[in-house]
């Protein structure tokens, strides 16, 4: 099963948590989560490290959202906590005696409670002993984290546990050493963390020398085609989807935007004027000689006037709340891309790239193949 963290606005808007840790109201990069029991424990981190973006939020309109049976229900956070290893600490006690040097160790944080790392077993204890394993050398720790990622058989240990969220911490301080912006949300790179290991450079630039020398080879360069399946490239309509009708839509909305001062007066007046003046009339008339007919024949045409004036204030409504128009335009205009013409950086290189586009033109093309001098 998939679940995906919901806030609900006063309107009854929805806006999800995605995979670039915002709020948004599209249908696509929402960031789920397998189970309710691992959202509510990690929703207090959220909280922790994107303050500004919960600043403003109550806790009782967030739902999870259940992908299977779409259904919606109120979540309950496990804790208000963030995770242990976010938190500096005043009155953090260092477990270690004054002398000992191996202050490095390896941890994760399992139902909001620090565990260590034991090599002997390949299992995370919560008592600190002299099972944990410990560090001098921070490089040597970390190599050991980033091996922790990707073992199977810890990993069969932990099926419900992230192994790329184990970091290491500085017993002496409690302060956690890697990585520098340690969050439960953060994919490691296991490449870029075994290259501050000093073995493991030397191990990447034997590689690298091996892949270097192949490739700057005169055997390799001409291209080769040894891939099973070719490139489909997707099949799009551009005579019904193009840039320039991307932008008219664009121009169409800023347009109608425009106007919704002016609508929104305009609905204003239909139900506090117009429709006051229908009442007012049925008020005073004498039913006897009153034209029923002809009266409910106009105050219909009324409303639907009205109906149509109220559906677009709508949908402007919506597109205020969601949509910022003028950044749009800035960015737009901000574009290199999008202005009129294409200029060359290099005097000689245009010349030469001209010269192809006019093959009518006297002048000879450069023996060497290249636009002058640079």
């Amino acid at each position: 099963m998939t679940f995906e963290l919901v806030y609900r606005s006063s309107e009854g808007n929805k806006n999800y948590w995605t995979t670039n840790h915002h709020f948004t109201w599209k249908e696509s990069d929402h960031y789920q989560w397998e189970t309710i029991q691992k959202m509510s424990a990690e929703f207090p981190q959220l909280k922790f490290n994107y303050p500004t973006l919960f600043a403003n939020k109550k806790i009782e309109r967030f739902y999870y959202l259940d992908l299977e049976s779409k259904n919606l229900r109120k979540l309950v956070p496990k804790n208000t906590k963030p995770l242990l290893s976010n938190v500096p600490s005043e009155d953090y006690q260092s477990p270690l005696k004054a002398k000992d040097r191996k202050y490095y160790a390896i941890a994760i944080d399992i139902d909001n409670e620090r565990h260590y790392f034991n090599t002997n077993k390949g299992i995370f204890i919560k008592e600190f002993g002299e099972q944990v394993r410990r560090w001098k050398e921070l490089d040597k720790a970390i190599a050991t984290a980033s091996a922790i990622q990707t073992n199977k058989k810890i990993l069969a240990q932990y099926p419900e546990l992230k192994l790329s969220d184990n970091y290491v911490v500085n017993l002496k301080t409690g302060v956690v050493a890697w990585p520098d912006n340690h969050s439960f949300t953060k994919e490691t790179n296991p490449d870029q963390v075994a290259i501050d290991n000093p073995v493991a450079m030397l191990m990447k630039l034997e590689q690298l020398q091996g892949q270097l020398t192949q490739h700057f080879s005169d055997n390799n360069k001409l291209p080769v085609n040894d891939t099973h399946d070719s490139i489909k490239l997707a099949q799009i309509n551009f005579e019904k989807f193009n840039a320039r009708k991307t932008f008219e839509a664009i121009s169409y909305l800023v347009t109608v935007m425009s106007q919704k001062q002016l609508i929104d007066k305009l609905l204003k007046s239909y139900d506090k004027g117009l429709l006051q003046d229908y009442l007012h009339t049925v008020e005073l008339a004498n039913l006897e000689s009153f034209d029923t007919d002809g009266f409910i024949k106009h105050l219909q045409l009324m409303r639907q006037d009205r109906r149509q004036v109220k559906n677009l204030a709508l949908i402007l409504d919506i597109l205020a709340r969601n949509i910022d128009l003028k950044e749009i335009l800035k960015q737009l205009l901000q574009e290199p891309s999008l202005k009129n013409q294409y200029h060359y950086r290099h005097k000689e290189t245009g010349k030469l790239l001209l010269r192809f586009l006019d093959p009518n033109a006297k002048e000879p093309l450069p023996e060497n193949g290249r636009g002058g001098e640079v």
